[in-house]
């Protein structure tokens, strides 16, 4: 009868420490998921207002704003 007992333990240890795992993945796949949709709604917000500044004579002048390459 001790060695069901022990098992049962062991079974209900082990389900225990999955599901706090389980839990703890769940809120930071969650936290992560707000955080990349906040930065996309703000790049998105972004580029809507600088195509309504008005026309831009270099068509490539957007992707070079704001990025310095250096060695």
């Amino acid at each position: 009868m001790s060695e069901i007992k022990g098992q049962l333990l062991g079974i209900i240890l082990v389900l225990a420490v999955f599901g706090v795992v389980i839990g703890a993945l769940t809120a930071a796949f969650q936290h992560s998921a707000e955080t990349i949709q906040t930065r996309v709604e703000e790049a998105a917000t972004l580029n809507q207002s600088e195509e309504d500044d008005g026309p831009v004579v270099d068509p490539n002048a957007r992707a070079h704003r704001g990025y310095t390459l250096s060695y």
